[in-house]
């Protein structure tokens, strides 16, 4: 790695341990917990991946892929959690997308394995796989943001916090991944500096507003759970999508 990876990986452990800390410090961690969680595996992943290049010269190309793969896995914890806190006043929608969530976590671990097991075994495989998945990401979280924009939900500090950062990083690593798989080896050090760089962007916003609680505010007169409803026939239609999706593309 160059020195500028360098700085931004040390960067992002430093943001990263600062935000862990003070969660534990104002008891945020019991209110956001797979928020937490997913920061402390990145936090662990990164540690471990920057001790391990330090004594093996190929342990970070050797490591890098299955760990990021186990990071996006996590990452839909955000969105959980994001669903979880938006729609509290709203049980039967959170309910309903929680188990979707929940579901689409377990066939997209599926399909990490069996890639991972196959034909996963250069740069450009291990991007598509990624770039499948960050897709997958940014369709639920924009299915709970249209959710939260249909009953007119107020967010909080914090919430919009989570939004903000991980729907940056999301959205930039897709922009870039799709850059890499026009272009190829030529974008691979730009799309390296651009998923670090985005990243570290999120940090920073995740311990700016999640420095103190901030809960969302009560809720006003808007439209009924009930609604839910005709919300729950379009998702499943969009699930049953993202399955098919998988199923094709796990057997390329």
């Amino acid at each position: 790695m160059n020195l500028l990876s360098l700085i931004l990986w040390w960067m992002g452990l430093a943001l990263e341990f600062v935000i862990l800390a003070r969660g534990l410090q104002t008891r945020l961690v019991a209110k956001y917990p797979y928020f937490y969680a997913y920061v402390f595996c990145v936090f662990g992943v990164s540690a471990g991946l920057y001790v391990g290049s330090r004594l093996s010269g190929d342990f970070y190309n050797r490591y890098y892929w299955p760990t990021q793969f186990v990071t996006l896995i996590m990452g839909c914890g955000v969105i959980l959690e994001i669903l979880q806190q938006a729609l509290e006043s709203y049980a039967g929608a959170k309910r309903f997308l929680r188990s979707v969530c929940l579901a689409v976590v377990t066939v997209a671990s599926i399909y990490v394995v069996v890639k991972i097991t196959s034909n996963l075994s250069n740069f450009e495989s291990s991007a598509a796989v990624e770039r499948d998945l960050r897709t997958v990401q940014a369709i639920f979280l924009a299915t709970v943001l249209a959710v939260v924009f249909y009953y007119r939900i107020s967010l909080g500090r914090n919430v919009k916090g989570l939004v903000i950062g991980f729907g940056t990083y999301v959205g930039i690593s897709m922009m870039s991944l799709a850059t890499f798989a026009a272009l190829g080896q030529h974008f691979q050090k730009a799309w390296g500096f651009l998923q670090s760089a985005s990243y570290l962007f999120a940090l920073a916003v995740w311990t700016v507003t999640l420095w103190s609680y901030a809960p969302n505010p009560v809720p006003g007169r808007g439209r009924s759970d009930p609604d839910y409803q005709q919300l729950s026939g379009q998702t499943r239609d969009k699930l049953e999508a993202l399955r098919n999706h998988f199923n094709r593309t796990a057997r390329q």
